[in-house]
């Protein structure tokens, strides 16, 4: 039996109008191809192995946000040792001042005017703030690590000094009656009451608010670190009772015997709160040494795991081209087609 089969223009102009569509698209894709280098549609093309390169992509996410993190880590740091090195500068003009001082009496309004700006210099670098973060502030970063001793009224610190020196010798540290005051006696002060002054529990109650636990940053997937220093550190204390002697405890009115007490005193706490200070500075260098050599593991891992992508994703450019040529010609064939067979009427196809 013959079955009849029904011909027409509308037919065939329709199929050649789908087959151009189909190579239009295919053009459009390979020329996104061309352009990004990549597979037009990933997941199509991969199938299965899609997974695998949304994981990759998310792997160098991860690995770029702790990037992004160590880069305000070091700038953090970078500020800290900054303020650090401006803190030593002074400790050491300082130090340079007191041995003179003691073999010449007569300066001594001068050495109590020098312990007043380290003293003033020491709040002010451990005050040190970046957008809006208090480097030596510890975990509470928002909080100003130490108020301003100089203050009027007197700060809690400058308050305890003042109380602690009235209990021990019935007079205020401005009085002139301070010049009887023995080198023995100002010795066992210094010592005893006065020590005490700068211990762990009465530096966080009357001089900083700072928190003793330092930020703790993850530098790598696999390593974490502490990335700051705490004003609770003891080279900052001993700097801090080094001037807070000189300048809040009657020096000008002491004796030259007790003066001697208490600069020898002095000498000793800078000398070793500037060899802390050193330490500090010695973490806080190998610690930035840490987050540049994490930095550098990163930018090898993102490497790595750019070339597994490309490996995945990438197209071969010249495959693609050939595929574009060839697409091209198809797609101009179609269209000479399609013209042709809107010219044709039922009388040309029965006569051709």
């Amino acid at each position: 039996m013959i079955t009849p089969t029904f011909i027409s223009t509308a037919a065939l102009s329709s199929e050649t109008k789908a087959s151009i569509a189909r190579i239009q698209k295919q053009l459009v894709d390979a020329q996104t191809e061309l352009s990004t280098g990549r597979h037009a549609d990933v997941g199509v093309t991969l199938g299965a192995q899609t997974g695998v390169s949304v994981s990759l992509r998310q792997d160098i996410d991860q690995i770029q946000s702790i990037k992004d993190t160590n880069s305000l880590v070091l700038t953090r740091m970078e500020g800290s040792q900054a303020a650090l090195n401006t803190l030593a500068t002074t400790s050491q003009t300082f130090l340079d001042a007191l041995t003179p001082a003691q073999s010449a009496g007569s300066i001594s309004n001068t050495i109590v005017g020098q312990a007043q700006a380290a003293m003033q210099s020491l709040q002010d670098q451990l005050n040190t703030s970046l957008d809006g973060q208090y480097l030596f502030a510890g975990i509470n970063s928002d909080v100003k690590p130490l108020d301003d001793y100089f203050s009027d009224p007197p700060s809690a610190a400058a308050q305890a000094v003042k109380n602690a020196f009235v209990a021990k010798f019935g007079m205020s540290p401005d009085d002139p009656n301070v010049s009887s005051i023995s080198a023995t006696d100002m010795q066992d002060f210094l010592n005893n009451e006065f020590s005490d002054l700068f211990s762990d529990a009465n530096w966080s109650a009357n001089w900083s608010a700072a928190s003793d636990k330092p930020i703790n940053s993850r530098i790598s997937r696999t390593e974490t670190a502490n990335t700051s220093v705490t004003a609770t550190d003891g080279s900052f204390r001993q700097l801090a009772q080094a001037f807070t002697m000189i300048s809040s405890l009657g020096f000008s009115n002491l004796n030259s015997n007790t003066q001697q007490v208490v600069m020898q005193q002095a000498t000793q706490l800078v000398s070793n709160g500037m060899s802390a200070l050193t330490k500090v500075q010695s973490f806080l260098g190998v610690t930035q040494q840490r987050v540049s050599d994490a930095n550098d593991q990163i930018d090898t891992q993102t490497d790595f795991l750019n070339k597994s992508i490309d490996g995945l994703e990438s197209v071969d450019t010249a495959a693609i081209t050939t595929q574009i040529s060839d697409l091209s010609t198809a797609l101009e064939a179609a269209y000479a087609v399609t013209n042709r067979l809107s010219n044709l009427s039922i009388m040309d196809y029965l006569t051709s």
